[in-house]
């Protein structure tokens, strides 16, 4: 049973002043993005909205990125709440989904927290969305029906007349653009709560430092790590790549491992003893001879977290270190993460599912091994996800004491890391949105993609061309493609695509149904559309 006043929480006087302004957006029944710096508080003070709406009676979702991050918000809620909230997520059984339906459709004043899907549950008396993360690319869901989840809750707040909170230290520039234009009431909290400092932030220029060969962690971080596990303090190194190496080449032949399925390299699992498709799920045992030319010297190239780890082993041999990302499952990851917490481990080595909002107390350093690697590609939002993946990430530092923060980068030059080293996202931003304004990139402008897909290459080069003849004259919309996608073929299938760009007030849908309606679509070909696509 939720006690709304079991344990009210001690809020900052910057804390105090932005509740009286989200309880002003609460009533008007407005879109709020609560806009705070990472250890501020902004957990404590959705919270008191999600009390504040349930002394009404009514009903609160509150909507996470991650199941795995569900641990922790589970534990602010319960100390504020002295219960926890109703789960919605794919590990729930069918009998605790079924209940969690009644209560919705019964309109019993209730908390449901879950995973994007639990935006589509029939509340009956629905009061209040949070959206954390709001950031999160997780949110966009890209199997079956196609919709972001931040902006179709956006939506249901908007239709059926009540507030939604976004939060997020780093918000999405279209929820930026959005707060500017005053659609969105803007809550900024700029301070970690309890005065704490952020932590000092270095860039490691890999260009001029001297790194062992087949090693990947500098001298600047193995300082930092010794001095930390002779203070018995915590760290983190990051890098976004499962495995141990994302490619097994043979020296002899020079023989690359791929998948069968999909346009990609096999990734080699050492762990697990096998290579595996990150794309498709094709999963074989890690070979011991080239199937080329029967050749042992078998050379793993480039680094994922689990190389990290062994370097780290082999740096470290007496500390607890452990590996953290999609691989362990939402259980796995929760046992690490109560590890972190009980101080049970001393280095966690993880991907990007460590910058999901975790606190742990006595983390002082964050490790960054490849800061450019998620740069890579002609992908419009690469710059944006990159400092947002980062800057979070490094928010898991100095939450309770010093903190200290090292990038490995070939770049630190770059605004970006420039901008995450003073903790100038201003900076970042009013670059990003500079680029984007030139060439009315979203969200000055709106895009869509036509996605087909076909385990027949031919045919399917065919429809698109046929698809393309057919484009209705119009003018302020550009057309690009068709053309392969970046990878052109995962699980047997060919994927080709059109990119749709035009300005804000363009009736794209319209264009898109006119258009689409003049060709017939064989069985044997998959047709999507992407609206806004990320």
């Amino acid at each position: 049973m939720i006690d709304l006043d079991f344990s009210p929480p001690t809020l900052s006087d910057e804390q105090q002043m932005a509740w009286q302004q989200m309880q002003v957006g609460l009533a008007g029944q407005q879109t709020i993005l609560l806009d705070g710096q990472t250890g501020s508080g902004k957990t404590a003070l959705y919270l008191e909205a999600v009390a504040h709406i349930l002394k009404q009676q009514q009903q609160v979702l509150i909507l996470l990125p991650e199941i795995a991050l569900t641990t922790q918000i589970i534990q602010h809620f319960a100390k504020r709440f002295g219960c926890q909230p109703l789960l919605w997520h794919s590990a729930q059984t069918e009998a605790q989904k079924r209940s969690i339906w009644q209560t919705a459709l019964a309109g019993e004043a209730c908390c449901v927290m879950g995973a994007r899907s639990s935006l589509l549950l029939p509340f009956r008396n629905l009061g209040l969305i949070v959206v954390d993360e709001e950031h999160d690319t997780s949110y966009k869901q890209t199997e079956g029906v196609i919709y972001h989840a931040r902006d179709m809750a956006v939506l249901r707040a908007s239709l059926q007349n009540m507030p939604i909170i976004l939060a997020s230290a780093t918000p999405s520039l279209e929820s930026m653009v959005n707060a500017e234009k005053n659609r969105y009431q803007h809550i900024i909290l700029k301070n970690r709560y309890g005065g704490v400092k952020l932590p000092k932030v270095s860039l490691v220029d890999l260009r001029k430092t001297s790194i062992a060969k087949n090693h990947f962690i500098s001298t600047p971080i193995i300082e930092q790590l010794q001095q930390l596990l002779a203070r018995k303090e915590q760290a983190i190194l990051f890098l976004n790549r499962r495995g141990f190496a994302p490619l097994l080449l043979c020296r002899a032949c020079g023989y690359r491992f791929m998948c069968e399925a999909c346009d990609a390299w096999l990734v080699a699992h050492h762990q697990l003893n096998r290579l595996e498709c990150h794309h498709c799920g094709h999963k074989q045992n890690l070979p011991e001879l080239c199937p080329e030319c029967a050749s042992d010297d078998l050379l793993p190239c480039g680094p994922g977290i689990e190389r990290i780890a062994a370097e780290a082993q082999e740096l470290f041999p007496d500390a607890t270190i452990q590996l953290m990302s999609s691989d362990s499952g939402s259980q796995g990851s929760k046992k690490l993460v109560d590890a972190m917490q009980n101080r049970q481990i001393d280095i966690l080595i993880g991907t990007q599912i460590l910058s999901k909002g975790y606190h742990f107390s006595h983390l002082s350093f964050v490790g960054v091994i490849d800061a450019d690697l998620s740069l890579a590609g002609g992908d419009l939002r690469a710059g944006e996800r990159t400092y947002q993946m980062l800057y979070q990430v490094m928010g898991r530092a100095g939450r309770e004491i010093d903190g200290q923060i090292i990038l490995q980068t070939t770049h630190p030059e770059h605004i970006l890391f420039q901008s995450l080293a003073q903790y100038d996202r201003d900076a970042f931003y009013q670059a990003e949105k500079n680029l984007r304004l030139q060439g009315q990139w979203p969200p000055y402008g709106r895009m869509a993609m036509v996605i087909l897909q076909s385990k027949q290459q031919d045919k399917l080069q065919d429809f698109a061309k046929q698809l393309k003849r057919t484009i209705p004259p119009a003018k302020d919309i550009t057309i690009l493609g068709p053309a392969l996608a970046p990878l052109a073929r995962v699980n047997y299938h060919w994927q080709m695509r059109f990119l749709l760009r035009t300005h804000r007030n363009f009736r794209l849908q319209d264009f898109m149904r006119d258009w689409l309606s003049k060709t017939t679509k064989p069985n044997h070909i998959q047709l999507k559309i992407d609206i806004d696509p990320l």
